[in-house]
């Protein structure tokens, strides 16, 4: 808790002395702040580091970058009213380069962050701002699924009723409902609901339709509902013709079981089912989006080395790099993280530092995820640009003593 306050008292002061500054142009190689942190990493200096990265830069859109992972790191870290804050001062940085392109990118990332620290209503009010009418409905839906992990059903729904896309905003909210916290599902109606699923025309959307309306009716401890769900489920199953159908069903079922925290028997089941089914797949692009999906449960279920053999049917350096981001490797980590040190030295031979710094800003987000410090340091450490490594140490401060 000490440290908590302390971390806060200096991205306030940070932020203050900010405001003031006139900014000085960086020749884009990792800087002395950044370069000492990593040496000897703690949270204190990653949070500085990335300040005084922020203050020496020119470029207002560069600013906002590395504010907002400050502020992503201030969430995980539960300081989410200077999150807030942060989140703002990023907007007014983007605001100042005075291309509204500029500003409207960064509002999709800033939008749902804002709803991750809890403030829902200005994360809506900036949505307004996007006129692409595509692009403003992907912000509210991942606003939608930020107000669900933090189970507010009602900015969910508000959120989800300003889509343009409704048939869209319908299976996003099946999906938040099924990984949303239990209390929050007393208001669902599994009546209502069902009516609309068993209104879809294609077997296979409508029987992932009744697979996710049976995870939520499992979620409402409604066992006998949920059994009628997955037996309906089985018998429209017979439906759904192709081998692609068939494989993408199954491996979607096996997905959300395990996204939704169901009984492992559940999710092993259906897992089997999927492998039937996918084992005759053929052709690179069908076999990289099953594994994707069958990929993360064999996983988080200990299996690491068959998830990690999935890695050949990805064709290019950044699907590798995202397909490894997806692994949640338990006890294996170890397995994983020599998998992506070896990515790594892959990504060096690829033309284009900014490109090389979205590959590793990518494997970087799966370190964060299984909390392993000892790769992210590594990732951080191999980033060429001054601002991508400000931002990758912030978002690495959260693992840090």
């Amino acid at each position: 808790m000490k440290k908590t306050i302390i971390v806060g008292l200096l991205i306030s002061t940070s932020i203050a002395v900010l405001a003031q500054q006139v900014p000085v142009t960086s020749d884009h190689k990792p800087n002395e702040h950044t370069l000492a942190c990593l040496e000897a990493p703690t949270r204190d200096c990653a949070f500085t580091a990335a300040l005084q990265t922020v203050i020496n830069e020119e470029f207002g859109i560069e600013r906002a970058k590395v504010l907002i992972g400050i502020a992503r790191s201030m969430i995980v870290t539960n300081q989410k009213e200077q999150a807030i804050q942060t989140l703002m001062l990023a907007l007014d940085e983007a605001r100042s380069v005075n291309l509204s392109l500029v500003t409207r990118e960064k509002i999709t990332v800033i939008a749902p962050l804002l709803a991750r620290a809890g403030d829902t209503a200005s994360a809506l009010a900036l949505v307004g701002e996007l006129q692409n009418p595509s692009i403003k409905d992907l912000v509210l839906l991942k606003i939608a699924s930020e107000a669900g992990r933090n189970g507010h059903i009602a900015d969910v729904h508000v959120a989800l009723r300003q889509a343009n896309n409704q048939t869209r905003a319908f299976w996003r909210e099946l999906v938040i409902l099924t990984q949303a916290p239990r209390a929050m599902l007393s208001t669902v109606d599994l009546a209502e609901v069902g009516g609309r699923i068993r209104e879809i025309e294609r077997p296979e959307r409508r029987y992932r339709g009744l697979i996710q309306l049976a995870i939520i009716a499992d979620h409402k401890g409604d066992a006998g509902e949920r059994n009628a769900l997955l037996t309906e489920a089985d018998e429209l199953f017979l439906s759904v013709v192709g081998i692609h159908q068939r494989a993408g069903a199954t491996a979607d079922r096996a997905y959300s079981m395990f996204k939704a925290g169901m009984d492992p028997a559940f999710v092993e089941a259906s897992y089997e089912l999927a492998l039937t089914h996918g084992n005759r797949l053929r052709g690179s692009e069908v076999l990289a989006s099953f594994a994707d999906k069958v990929g993360v449960i064999e996983a988080a279920s200990g299996n690491i080395d068959k998830a990690l053999r999935r890695l050949e049917v990805f064709q290019g350096l950044p699907e590798k790099a995202k397909y490894l981001s997806k692994l949640h490797a338990g006890r294996d980590k170890s397995l994983l993280a020599a998998e992506v040190r070896g990515l790594l030295t892959e990504i060096a031979g690829m033309e284009g530092a900014y490109d090389r710094d979205l590959v590793r800003l990518t494997l970087l987000e799966g370190a964060l995820v299984n909390e392993d410090s000892y790769l992210a340091q590594h990732i951080v450490q191999a980033i060429e640009d001054d601002d991508n490594q400000a931002y990758a140490l912030a978002l690495m401060a959260p693992l840090l003593e």
